[in-house]
């Protein structure tokens, strides 16, 4: 860390053969007042940290209230909405990068049978940002369903039957004994989830390249291409602490808000 904090404050193009030149704040000023594409990279991952954020813990929140029910083949579903997560992130974004192949991929062959046009999900500014947040969503969700589940099965039994006894009903428990004893696992996996979402590069790696355009490039891919296409490691050093820095206060707001609901 040392060593990068160091690089930060020069200008070092590994590709050429220029030393390096001590230029203090240069980059940070560069970066922060000068490069459009530092701030569309944030803003592409500041939506998509907050859209698979909450759809992931509302899904979550959703399937770990119907598990934790007495229905038939419960242990089935758990496994099976858990095997997602148990995949590498980049395996996941290689094997949807077939599947949504405009030319051969399943769901071309699946929707072509429903006698819905296929749209090239890969090419359109519109929609690559969403892919990428609907095979976030598939691979994550689990992480909450998990932990909300697990959460649900240390509530005091004791408390539904006391509400019961008072004419509660199912939606009023839940809103007031089940919602508030949960809020602060709930703070917990949004802070953990929101922390990985924020350095998402596997699926912008191997599903869209950073593309179209720039569409969904994500801070941490625009790093790694400064940094290992560009080689300009200065100005990549740069980069990173000022993404570090943005998740460190984006995570004392939620230690903080955790705080309050403990």
């Amino acid at each position: 860390m040392i060593w990068s904090l160091t690089l930060s404050f020069q200008r070092w193009k590994a590709a050429t053969a220029a030393p390096r030149v001590f230029i203090g704040f240069q980059n940070f000023y560069n970066i922060l007042f000068r490069d459009a594409r530092f701030w569309n990279s944030l803003r592409f991952t500041v939506f998509y940290v907050a859209l698979v954020v909450v759809l992931e813990l509302f899904l979550g929140l959703l399937l770990a209230y119907i598990l934790n029910e007495r229905i038939r083949f419960r242990n089935f579903f758990r496994v099976l909405f858990l095997l997602p997560m148990a995949s590498p992130p980049i395996a996941v974004a290689f094997i949807w990068r077939m599947l949504l192949n405009p030319d051969a991929g399943i769901v071309k062959v699946i929707l072509g049978g429903l006698g819905i046009n296929v749209v090239d999900w890969l090419t359109n500014a519109r929609l690559t940002p969403f892919v990428l947040i609907a095979v976030d969503v598939w691979e994550w969700t689990p992480f909450m369903f998990l932990g909300l589940l697990a959460a649900f099965q240390s509530l005091p039994v004791e408390l539904y039957d006391a509400v019961s006894v008072d004419g509660a009903s199912r939606f009023q428990a839940f809103r007031y004994v089940t919602f508030p004893l949960l809020s602060p696992i709930m703070v917990t996996l949004v802070l953990l989830r929101a922390i990985d979402a924020f350095k998402l590069f596997e699926l912008v790696f191997g599903i869209t390249g950073g593309g179209p355009g720039s569409s969904t490039e994500s801070l941490s891919y625009y790093t790694y291409t400064v940094g290992f296409q560009y080689f300009d490691l200065g100005y990549a050093c740069s980069l990173s602490w000022i993404f570090l820095v943005i998740v460190l206060v984006i995570s004392s707001f939620l230690l903080q808000r955790l705080r309050k609901e403990v």
